[in-house]
């Protein structure tokens, strides 16, 4: 095969489902896909489970697809090995989580457990918390405060008191443990550089500053009662302000503060307010607390249990390095939702550009809340930033992400989440054009589902979340029809076909296959 130019489009949240009334993939007008698939090779990968390095069973997620789509080989995700390592005991001995463990036994100081509680184990998983609990009973510690970011997001929307169930039983076997705050992830988990967000966050696990109520579960039930969303549309777990229960005092110098998510992106503004001297928002006071997080939320934290994936992970011979090593040039683009996806996830969680690597990040106009009004998002601007970049013609390699199915899905609102996919299928079809004037190859996936499958029939209602199903890969090029590929593939199987598109070897470090057959 000749050497090609390649442009890889990641339509975000694009899955592949049966007919139903609520799969806005089928649903909508795609006349470019429909195209696509009847003119040019195209295959069917596995975004989800043990095909992308998590537990069987499990939802793929943005950050886990890029990674797997970027390393060209399957990715054990962080889920898995703090399971693995709970299970086989050398979990707590990691030198930080011990330190801030130790230090509440030291100082006989309270432990704060803050974290995002689901079971989907997108950003962080129940289990992990529930270990850590354990063993803070186990070893002494007098006190354990939950600060419970409630999701409604990878989870169903209002499921947070189901959630707030399986703990208290947990609660029950180590009274030691107790709920000090309850809150949504928007206000805690935020990543736009909202900081008013992440200060109220702040204020109310540090000085018990916010809403008030008798109980977590009365926190729920009143904010279902009376609260909006920012949309107007009745209040859902992602939404629920800080509220403080019972008489939570809020901290202490001298506590322990031990964040359990393990997805980076979305814990480093909050791990910031406690860690950093320069913090961008407006901090009462930095507390003195012994903090740990349970992986490197960004490159100067050291202060996480788990190594960092490039430090000892395996993680050489990415594809963008393998770009850059041969003196090619790279393109990243993206709208601010997954621009961190498209470049720090896609080369291995490394947050510096490769040599010849160019990263663009539109600014996102809208907040997550308002997407369902807009569901067009700044398409348009990423559309019109990658068509310059096409007809100039200067890059190898082009990744673009068009966040909008995602992201609109994860409002739950149907008829938005129809046009978000239409206004992807407009999008990809003027890239396409473009790309096949340039002599671009061009190859059409997706990091995960999500508007395909738009309603949870199980509890009779929207469906937010990320699926386990299935993505459409579509080799699309001049000389198409001399192409052929393997009826099946996983996301790591990208970057070694973009490699043969390219005619770059292939390293050993990229265990994954070409998806053309030989």
């Amino acid at each position: 095969m000749d050497k090609r130019k390649v442009l890889l489009i990641v339509r975000d949240g694009w899955g592949m489902y049966r007919p139903d009334k609520f799969n806005a993939v089928v649903n909508a007008k795609t006349p470019n896909m429909k195209r696509y698939l009847q003119q040019y090779p195209n295959t069917v990968l596995e975004p989800a489970g043990e095909a992308v390095g998590l537990p069987k069973g499990y939802q793929g997620s943005s950050e886990v697809g890029h990674l797997n789509m970027g390393a060209g080989r399957i990715v054990i995700q962080e889920l898995k090995r703090i399971m693995d390592m709970i299970e086989d005991g050398t979990f707590f001995g990691r030198p930080a989580l011990k330190a801030a463990l130790d230090n509440c036994v030291t100082k006989g100081s309270a432990l704060h457990l803050m974290g995002l509680v689901q079971d989907e184990g997108v950003h962080a998983h129940q289990g992990h918390m529930y270990a850590i609990i354990r063993q803070a009973k186990k070893i002494g510690i007098k006190k354990v405060y939950i600060h419970f970011f409630a999701d409604g997001r990878d989870t169903p929307p209002r499921s947070a008191l189901s959630f707030l169930k399986m703990l208290e039983e947990v609660i029950k076997e180590n009274p030691i443990a107790t709920v000090g705050t309850i809150m949504g992830r928007y206000y805690a988990m935020d990543r736009g550089e909202k900081w008013a967000l992440t200060d109220a966050t702040y204020n109310a696990l540090t000085r018990a500053e916010g809403a008030k109520a008798a109980s977590a579960e009365a926190a729920l039930n009143d904010a279902y009662a009376t609260l909006k969303n920012p949309n107007g549309q009745p209040i859902v777990d992602e939404y629920i302000p800080p509220t403080i229960i019972g008489d939570y005092p809020g901290m202490k110098d001298g506590d322990s503060v031990i964040h359990f998510n393990f997805r980076q992106d979305r814990a480093i503004q909050l791990t910031k307010a406690f860690v950093e001297d320069n913090y961008p928002g407006a901090r009462w006071k930095k507390m003195d607390v012994a903090y740990c997080g349970l992986t490197r939320y960004y490159d100067e934290f050291k202060f996480s249990a788990l190594p960092p994936m490039d430090e000892g992970g395996g993680m050489d011979d990415l594809l963008g390095q393998v770009i850059s090593e041969h003196g090619l040039k790279q393109l990243r683009l993206a709208e601010t939702q997954k621009f961190k996806h498209v470049t720090s996830f896609f080369n291995g969680k490394r947050t510096e550009p490769y040599a010849g690597e160019d990263q663009v990040e539109i600014k996102g106009t809208w907040d997550p809340s308002s997407f369902g009004e807009h569901p067009e998002m700044n398409a348009p601007e990423v559309r019109a930033r990658a068509l310059k970049e096409i007809e100039a013609g200067k890059y190898d390699f082009i990744l673009v992400n068009f966040a909008n199915c995602d992201m609109v899905g994860h409002t739950g609102i149907y008829p938005a989440t129809e046009k978000a996919v239409e206004v992807t299928d407009a999008s990809v079809g003027m890239l396409v054009a473009a790309a096949l004037k340039q002599d671009y190859t061009v190859m059409v996936s997706s990091d995960h589902g999500n508007a395909e499958e738009m309603w949870d029939y199980k509890i009779n209602m929207p469906k937010t979340a990320h699926t386990t199903n299935p993505v459409e890969f579509i080799y699309i090029a001049k000389d198409a029809g001399k192409v052929k590929l393997r009826p099946h593939g996983i996301l790591s199987d990208i970057a070694p076909t973009v490699l043969a598109v390219m005619g770059l070897e292939q390293p050993e470090a990229m265990t994954s296959e070409s998806l053309i057959a030989e």
